[in-house]
């Protein structure tokens, strides 16, 4: 194959495709008037060989035509090892492939309307006033290279192995140049490049309208010096190889934020996460203010960052969950358009995980749009309460082990300067479930204390040991505003109850509400119940301690806690509830009781 049949073929590849969505190319016959003009004139490539028998070598002082404006897309290109090159050669053959590798680049810039700003050495710096002809220019000139002749080594030929960066972006001329960072980035893109490689952001490639026939996407990547992490693909087309190395620069996998301190490991809930998602793709951890939802998501997701190619995404919801996202993928909002249609965009193809936190219902229209058009993607929904999707599944973060919250609180202690150990700290976790935002109530105490000091003030006074900075009682406030008046009914009988009530009991009391289980439901959505299964076939369904006496005002039982009960103590009569919970749950609640604010 001669090379203008080469470099035809070439460009008639990427122009094709770029015919149906490309700015200038309407019809057939737009596409093979560009193809034709990118073809190559043999005589200029046959002579091209002989030192100055080409064009002369030049720069921008031969520009006659006015520079590109407006979104304008950079190329760059360089010769791979051509200092190795250089020398292997020899000077005077290495000036024969030098002169020959320019005349063939600025061939294919000729036909393709491309305007050479700056030549230094084996590099070339060209912008274009349309995308898809960059990228015509491009496989031109791989496919140029790889179809002329050069000198031979050992019986091989050594072909210059060039690689190419493209990049669209908004830049307007100044003093016979560009000055943007637009260059910039275009720059390292290049540099990122492997020989006979051509890598092109996924601006270029959006601007060029290539279909995903014509390109490979490698991911988003931080570019050295620049702020934000750009999304690379590849460009390829008949007769050019596809398989390269990854990039030489780091890839953007995740925008988890950084953990201040190690967080405490939890590995049931990290099995509970791994198990949920085997099987679905969104799945929601819930649970009250404080218990440390955010950290186990961050933490379990950071243990999952080599099971998803396109990378781990983080971001609080706010009141606009596509900007936020757009945030987290380093990505601009785009003009007359909304911010969630981008984000979708940019994940549609992406087999990626996103972690939405601090997520209410209003959400859900959005995280359901996302998961449709996304189909690679899987969602952890991290909230108060799930949203209510089809699909979902729902995890509600449970009472964490006695050793995983004494672990929490001699952190919580040592933070503040204090010696207490994991094994001074057990008594106290044990003795407020493991619930924690008890154990954060009682930090303050317990460091300046000391775990027994605190242990005794919870056993005088447990509203007030739990309660005295009022975040405890707001936080169950919150939880307790958000679900429904029977969900309040069944939570005051079952805080009556210290060991709880089975399942049979439970559905006696739902029966006396609305007939149905959905206040249980409700409640354990929001982890104000939790389930104990002291075996397969049996379910205790329970108040954590510190909600029951903030509830109830009742004082911590002295006594261990009691296992669950058997089937003959199931089948006796239900013991009465608290004192005075009775008349509550059939007459209005005062909201002077300061007790039982939380349920008013």
């Amino acid at each position: 194959m001669d090379t203008t049949t080469a470099s035809h073929t070439a460009l008639t590849a990427i122009a094709l495709p770029l015919g149906d969505n490309g700015p200038e190319c309407r019809n057939a016959s737009d596409v093979e008037g560009r193809c034709a003009a990118a073809a190559l004139a043999p005589a200029a490539i046959a002579d091209a060989g002989a030192p100055g028998s080409g064009p002369a070598d030049r720069g921008s002082a031969a520009r006659t035509a006015p520079l590109p404006s407006g979104d304008v897309t950079f190329m760059f290109t360089d010769i791979e090892g051509s200092t190795r090159l250089a020398t292997g050669l020899g000077a005077e053959r290495y000036r024969v492939v030098l002169h020959r590798h320019r005349a063939l680049v600025r061939e294919v810039l000729r036909a393709t309307g491309g305007t050479e700003i700056d030549t230094e050495g084996d590099s070339f710096f060209v912008a274009f006033h349309d995308a898809a002809d960059a990228c015509a220019a491009a496989i031109g000139i791989q496919t140029a290279l790889r179809a002329a002749a050069w000198p031979d080594h050992d019986g091989r030929p050594l072909r210059p192995r060039v690689r190419i960066g493209l990049h669209t972006g908004e830049a307007w001329p100044s003093a016979g140049g560009y000055a943007t960072p637009e260059v910039h980035r275009t720059a390292r893109i290049c540099s990122a490049a492997h020989g006979d490689q051509i890598l092109a952001s996924a601006a270029c490639a959006a601007a060029a309208g290539l279909p995903p026939a014509a390109l490979r996407r490698l991911g988003d990547f931080e570019l050295r010096g620049l702020p934000e992490a750009t999304e690379l693909v590849q460009l390829g087309a008949p007769g050019l190889p596809t398989a390269f190395p990854p990039p030489p620069v780091r890839p953007r996998t995740h925008h988890l934020p950084a953990d201040l301190k190690p967080p405490v490991e939890r590995p049931g809930e990290y099995r509970e996460l791994d198990r949920a998602f085997a099987t679905r793709r969104l799945v929601s951890l819930t649970g009250l203010g404080g218990c440390g939802k955010t950290t186990v998501a961050k933490a379990w997701a950071r243990r999952r960052l080599a099971f998803y190619e396109h990378g781990v995404w983080y971001c609080r919801a706010g009141d606009d969950l596509g900007a936020a996202l757009l945030d987290a993928l380093g990505k601009r909002p785009e003009v007359f358009r909304a911010p969630l249609d981008t984000a979708a965009d940019r994940l549609r193809e992406a087999a990626a995980l996103l972690v939405l936190d601090d997520l209410d219902r209003s959400h859900a229209p959005d995280v359901e749009r996302l998961l449709r058009d996304c189909p690679g993607l899987n969602v952890l929904a991290v909230g108060a309460r799930p949203l209510e999707l089809p699909g979902e599944a729902k995890r509600a973060l449970g009472l964490a082990p006695d050793d995983v919250s004494a672990a929490i609180l001699a952190g919580y202690c040592e933070e503040r300067g204090a010696p207490w150990t994991v094994a001074d700290c057990r008594p106290l976790a044990a003795a407020v479930d493991g619930f924690v935002p008890a154990l954060t109530a009682l930090a303050e105490v317990t460091a300046l204390g000391s775990p027994g000091v605190a242990l005794r003030y919870l056993s005088d006074d447990p509203a007030g040991a739990l309660d005295g900075g009022g975040r405890f009682r707001a936080a169950v406030d919150d939880a307790v505003a958000a679900i429904s008046g029977p969900a309040r009914a069944v939570l005051l009988e079952l805080a009556g109850r210290s060991q709880g009530a089975t399942v049979d009991a439970v559905l006696d009391l739902c029966r006396q509400r609305d007939g149905s289980l959905e206040a249980l439901v409700e409640l354990v959505d929001v982890a104000l119940v939790v389930i104990e299964r002291p075996a397969m076939d049996q379910a205790v369904y329970r108040v954590p301690a510190p909600l029951r006496w903030l509830l109830t005002g009742s004082a911590p039982a002295r006594e261990e806690r009691r296992p669950a009960p058997s089937r003959a103590e199931r089948l006796q009569p239900r013991p009465a509830v608290a004192a005075g919970f009775a008349d509550r749950l059939v007459h209005p609640v005062h909201l002077e009781d300061a007790r039982l604010r939380a349920v008013a």
